[in-house]
């Protein structure tokens, strides 16, 4: 099965369904943006999990250039969007983190995983991993124990 292109906005975003890791994929260039253009991918890739009861999500910033704009990490850090995140049907969040060669501040990876628990509610799960095969076994390994 070959990728879905849900959104995309060049040299910014680009969302897809991953059918070989059942998950919605963002993949980011740069998540810096003046306008809306982040908070657009971030509702359509909502939108399309919601739609087709998608449990695991991937937002891969191991490329991106720049970090996310004041008004987007508000955003990002706001109500509104946890709300979303916490009434959606995702249950598994991965997050592949920005290479050294993006020159982005990383200090903020040490507590991504608690701080996304905490503010997603429980029922969830969240890991930052590099490995494509260990994104594979997480998301796995997630579908089995949901089975039992």
């Amino acid at each position: 099965m070959s990728e879905t292109l849900i959104h995309s906005v060049p040299d910014l975003v680009d969302v897809v369904w991953r059918p070989d890791l059942q998950a919605v994929n963002l993949v980011w260039h740069s998540e810096y943006d003046e306008g809306t253009a982040v908070r657009d991918a971030v509702l359509a890739a909502l939108a399309y999990a919601n739609e087709h009861d998608t449990r695991n999500w991937v937002a891969d910033i191991s490329h991106s250039r720049a970090a996310l704009s004041d008004a987007d990490l508000a955003w990002v850090s706001g109500e509104e969007f946890l709300s979303a995140m916490r009434q959606s049907s995702i249950r598994r969040f991965v997050l592949v983190p920005p290479l050294p060669s993006t020159g982005q501040d990383t200090g903020w990876l040490a507590d991504w995983e608690a701080n996304t628990l905490a503010a997603f509610g429980e029922g969830r799960s969240a890991r930052i991993v590099s490995d494509k095969e260990e994104i594979r076994a997480f998301l796995a390994n997630a579908e089995q124990g949901e089975q039992e």
